[in-house]
């Protein structure tokens, strides 16, 4: 299969549209319907972002053999190795520990909000508690971060 098909059949299983796509690697519509009629190609750093886009290999984007689904290329490691592996589970968990994060800053803002509103003192244990627990999450995305490094 060629690079173009790949390129269009990988967009159309991520269920992005030319413009979505266009948007995500910061090229024009045009471009990218170029790439999938194959009279362009895209340059090698604009090919690296575009499978990490469309979460394959650069290998598997350029690849001539037939493209499983997205489902079953999830499912198949051999080829990526277990480095590939860790890093893609400490993404995830990263991407778990922003979202508590996300959670909890707005809950505790809310509290200080409302508690303010209402005139009342904000204890100081409450405040230190949740800079204390803010900074041990960010402390824990920094450690996911600093392994990712190492999984490049």
């Amino acid at each position: 299969m060629a690079l173009g098909e790949n390129i269009r059949k990988l967009r159309e299983e991520a269920q992005l549209t030319q413009q979505q796509l266009a948007d995500r690697l910061y090229v024009s519509r045009q471009t990218v319907s170029r790439w999938e009629s194959g009279t362009r190609c895209p340059d090698l750093i604009t090919a690296k972002k575009l499978a990490m886009e469309l979460q394959i290999s650069l290998d598997e984007l350029i690849s001539d053999e037939e493209i499983r689904s997205m489902e079953d290329m999830k499912n198949l490691y051999l080829w990526r190795g277990p480095q590939w592996k860790e890093r893609q589970s400490l993404k995830e968990y990263k991407s778990r520990l922003c979202r508590v994060l996300d959670i909890f800053g707005s809950v505790f803002l809310v509290i200080m909000i409302f508690l303010l509103y209402l005139d009342m003192k904000v204890p100081v244990w409450f405040t230190a508690t949740g800079f204390v627990i803010v900074g041990a999450i960010r402390i824990l995305i920094w450690r996911a971060d600093k392994k990712m490094e190492g999984c490049a």
